[in-house]
């Protein structure tokens, strides 16, 4: 799966919902100017918890988001199952 940046990926799952940097903005309780900033690539540093309020309001999975652009990989995702799991047997 080839990642997309931070603000690329909002954008597109933004936009396929329909909605508008305004709106998002006021579900979000963040800025217009910062979620813009965000999706321009000028602010790529936001924190989690203005990405789990993101994620939420784009109906977005928290951990696909973070392997969608890239931060961690499916192989990341599977190495840990299979250690948490084998550590609860």
């Amino acid at each position: 799966m080839e990642s997309q940046s931070i603000g690329e990926f909002i954008r597109s799952k933004r936009k396929e919902k329909g909605l508008s940097l305004r709106e998002l903005a006021r579900r979000t309780g963040v800025s217009q100017p910062y979620l813009s900033q965000l999706e321009t690539g000028s602010h790529n540093n936001p924190s989690l918890d203005t990405l789990r309020k993101i994620c939420k309001q784009l109906d977005v999975d928290y951990i696909d988001f973070f392997v969608r652009i890239g931060y961690i990989t499916e192989e990341d995702i599977k190495s840990y199952v299979a250690r948490r799991w084998l550590n609860e047997s």
